[in-house]
């Protein structure tokens, strides 16, 4: 065959097209082969992700509000607060800085106090908790108010708007971010811009009463208040209670030692080892944990040097070894520790400031409800009697910060009672002139001075104290022929009744009304007319005594219940009556939940709801002066100007918004709350309403 030019070409091109629609196909192939490589590398990728972010748990935004906190320029309030109860000791600024019962106390390094930041300063509250330092800035956290940041000379709060609860009870710093441990409020991360709240996933479990946290590249540890420990190992959360060998479900610290994870709790401390708790499924069956020791009232562990260090809440110290066979025991290290030591914490020292005072000293120390304690200790093991020094003393003239009663004397002195340590008396500059506290002297109701007698009475869980002018103590109780222990409240009938010489006495108790002196007593209870026989408080009025109780408020007369309010019978809607205060003519009813009513010449009850609303008037935090009428409450104080008729609201610069217990020398107001006490003048409440 013979092939012209032409019909060559023809076929050349044919050729070339068969071989560019194979070449097409194969590329067509082989961009379908790479799109689906290239889907796969996505999804993978995206998974990867996904578990990435799940490593740290299932995350939710968290919305919230950021206030700067301006400093109170203004005179005339003063604070009067303990602050030896230390709760968290950080290194900031080449200081140290002790998060306390009230307030923020900076100290050198050699540990002299150097300034004590209070509300005052721009702290959002005074009962501190934790500290951290977080992207160059303090950490706090707050007892009910959430968060603060400090950068040195300013305070910032941050308060989350999806939760009521915002006590913070532990804060960690973790590679650029800071986790925030609430009671109520979950367990966030905060990387300086915003909140994610971490939850157990799959679960979508909120993390709830945090004790203690650990993180680190590889693990979280979540210790809790009652629900054992929980633990994400790469995006897998484990939960482990007393069923897997913890002593209690109570966790106080978590210490990774090695291939080993120590735990202690308020009972104990166990051990395991990290491959078996990281397992799926314990070996044989056995529980994962171990425990090492039982020791009740156990608060912290940590490691000095190669010791491990456990400490109690009484300040007792334990050398946690280990024999060649691994067995544990517990050594006691002894120290000259006070007796009266509570709420201890052992602390490591981490790093040593700059130009320090003493560099022998150790590296470890304590929290308490006494201040901080420092070692000196350095070696490898602990052996003999330990030194401790204190670091960083303050001057407290009170025992205690929840202020439950004031009260002023004939000489001046400022009586302040306490829930849980009886009586400090303070004189008129501010000293501690006495402190009152034994098994009977404590859970401290109210206090009341009595004129006639030169006395001061205190209405107490353990029965009717008076102290004289020297502190000597008498103590009336049901063997004398009270109707109970419990007194809420009292009212000496002499001071305001002439026609009774008797100097007789009205008690509140939780079985109904007492009226009497010394071993004979009167009863008055529901079966006489009461509307309950929990009884609050008393007031005596011209002729007769007015009885505020658990059901309603009672008018007494000649020993007789004349009349009863009710919100069945008056316009009184709350029927728990706390407080009750008189103004000349003019008397105030003070009620849980219902707010404040005054009670006219004509037996009626009118309410000032519509102007303060329904606060609740706490026991103890209702007294006027003649000129103002102040009220306790959950938010603060209410001041009534008794000639305008004007209210006053006043919570900026008092160091708790809870306000348990009010006085007044007539020029200054003393307000107790569960922070401490704020001294403020009288005109402070009248400029600060105006604001």
């Amino acid at each position: 065959m013979h092939w012209t030019f032409t019909e060559w070409e023809a076929s050349a091109l044919a050729r070339l097209r068969s071989q560019r629609k194979a070449l097409l196909g194969l590329m067509l192939l082989l961009a379908a082969v790479i799109g689906l490589i290239a889907w796969n590398v996505t999804q993978r990728t995206q998974r990867e992700l996904a578990l990435a972010r799940l490593a740290a748990g299932a995350k939710s935004l968290v919305p919230f509000e950021r206030q700067t906190r301006a400093s109170l320029t203004r005179n005339g309030l003063a604070l009067v607060q303990n602050r030896r109860t230390a709760r968290a000791l950080v290194q900031f600024n080449q200081s140290y800085f002790a998060a306390t019962d009230g307030g923020l106390v900076e100290y050198s390094a050699a540990g002299t106090p150097q300034r004590i930041y209070t509300v005052l300063d721009g702290l959002p509250e005074s009962d501190l908790t934790s500290l951290a330092v977080f992207q160059g800035k303090l950490a706090i956290g707050l007892r009910t108010q959430g968060l603060a940041l400090f950068d040195g000379a300013r305070f910032e709060r941050y308060r989350w708007l999806d939760r009521d609860a915002q006590a913070v009870t532990v804060l960690r710093e973790d590679r650029g971010r800071l986790l925030v441990g609430t009671f109520a409020g979950g367990l966030l991360e905060f990387d300086g811009k915003q909140f994610q709240e971490i939850a157990v996933t799959g679960e979508q479990k909120r993390l709830l009463g945090i004790n203690c946290l650990f993180a680190d590249n590889r693990r979280l540890l979540v210790g809790t208040f009652a629900d054992g420990l929980w633990l994400n190992e790469s995006g897998r959360w484990q939960h482990f209670t007393v069923a897997d060998g913890l002593p209690s479900n109570r966790i106080v610290s978590v210490l990774p030692d090695n291939e080993r994870l120590l735990i202690a709790t308020d009972f104990g401390i166990a051990s395991a080892e990290l491959g078996i708790v990281l397992s799926q499924t314990p070996s044989g069956g056995a529980a994962r944990f171990q425990t090492l020791a039982t020791l009740p009232a156990t608060t912290s562990l940590i490691r000095v040097g190669a010791v491990a260090l456990v400490g109690k809440d009484n300040g007792e110290l334990f050398q946690l070894a280990f024999d060649q066979r691994t067995q544990a025991q517990l050594l006691p290290v002894g120290w000259a520790r006070p007796e009266s030591l509570s709420s201890c914490q052992l602390i490591t020292f981490v790093q040593h400031l700059e130009h320090e005072a003493d560099a022998s000293l150790g590296s470890f120390g304590m929290l308490s409800s006494e201040g901080i304690w420092r070692s000196s200790w350095q070696g490898k093991r602990l052996s003999g009697r330990l030194p401790m020094r204190k670091f960083g003393e303050t001057a407290a003239p009170l025992s205690d910060n929840l202020i439950s009663a004031l009260a002023f004397d004939d000489l001046g002195r400022l009586w302040v009672g306490s829930f849980r340590n009886g009586i400090t008396v303070l004189t008129a500059e501010g000293r501690q002139a006495a402190r009152l506290e034994s098994e009977s002297v404590r859970e401290i109701n109210a206090l009341v001075w009595d004129d006639a007698a030169k006395r001061m009475l205190a209405a107490t869980a353990q029965g009717l104290l008076s102290f004289d002018a020297s502190f000597q103590l008498q103590r009336l109780s049901t063997t004398d022929g009270l109707l109970s222990n419990s007194i809420a409240h009292i009212a000496s009938l002499s001071a305001k009744s002439p026609a009774n010489p008797r100097r007789e006495l009205a008690l509140a108790t939780s079985r109904g009304l007492a009226v009497g002196q010394a071993t004979q007593w009167r009863a008055l209870t529901a079966v006489q007319g009461l509307p309950s026989n929990s009884v609050y408080t008393v007031l005596p009025q011209r002729e007769s005594l007015l009885v505020g109780t658990l059901n309603g408020l009672a008018q007494v007369t000649a020993g007789r219940v004349v009349r009863v309010y009710r919100d069945a019978n008056s316009k009184l809607t709350h029927n728990w009556i706390t407080a009750l205060a008189a103004a000349g003519p003019r008397t105030f009813v003070g009620t849980y939940g219902g707010g404040i009513f005054e009670l006219t010449a004509a037996g009626e009850l009118v309410s000032f709801a519509a102007e303060i609303g329904k606060q609740t008037i706490n026991p103890n935090a209702l007294v006027a002066d003649g000129e103002w009428l102040y009220a306790g409450t959950l938010d603060g104080v209410w001041a009534l100007n008794l000639q305008s008729q004007k209210w006053f609201h006043l919570r900026q610069g008092l160091p708790a918004a809870a306000v348990l217990s009010l006085t007044t020398d007539g020029q200054q107001v003393y307000v107790g709350t569960t922070s401490g006490i704020a001294r403020i003048e009288k005109t402070y409440f009248r400029s600060a309403g105006e604001e």
